[in-house]
């Protein structure tokens, strides 16, 4: 699953490509079955800062996301609160399935915990976000990926109906 994942450089740093996306409404193509499994998906309107560095370190710290990682409490907390933003998290029972997490016409974060991954989830909970952000009026909806993520990331957005942008 890590295989893709380039080694360091001479000088510690990982050699990284983002590719920006984005998808309008025609564009769309909903791929994703629902689950065999009961997963749903609830909108958490006033996350606390330990819950959402729980959310972003289970389905990120995988694939390498840092960022959020390195705010601190007083910078992180009025992040839910902007206008626009919106979490959603998945689960099955109790157990976290991941989140999607948008921001105005973008979907700022989106993924699974590895227990889930290569389960047919992905491209199901990537049309929640979807559907979610055109519901919000969006009239495109952009997101980005890099060489560090799932390996299928950029694949399972390009057949969703996103086109790249830029890298």
């Amino acid at each position: 699953l890590f295989a893709h994942q380039p080694s360091p450089r001479g000088d510690g740093r990982l050699p990284v490509t983002i590719t920006h996306l984005e998808i309008a409404p025609a564009d769309w193509t909903q791929r994703g079955v629902a689950p065999d499994l009961g997963v749903s998906i609830e909108r958490v309107s006033s996350p606390t800062v330990a819950l959402y560095r729980e959310l972003y370190d289970r389905v990120g710290r995988p694939w390498l996301w840092y960022e959020r990682r390195l705010l601190a409490d007083a910078a992180l907390a009025p992040l839910p609160a902007t206008q626009g933003h919106e979490l959603h998290v998945a689960r099955h029972e109790d157990a976290l399935v991941g989140y999607f997490e948008l921001q105005g016409d973008e979907i700022v974060f989106f993924g699974l915990t590895l227990d889930y991954v290569g389960r047919r989830i992905g491209p199901w909970l990537l049309d929640r976000a979807i559907e979610r952000s055109f519901a919000c009026g969006a009239t495109r909806v952009i997101l980005n990926t890099n060489t560090l993520d799932h390996p299928k990331a950029l694949d399972t957005y390009r057949k969703a109906g996103f086109q790249p942008v830029r890298s």
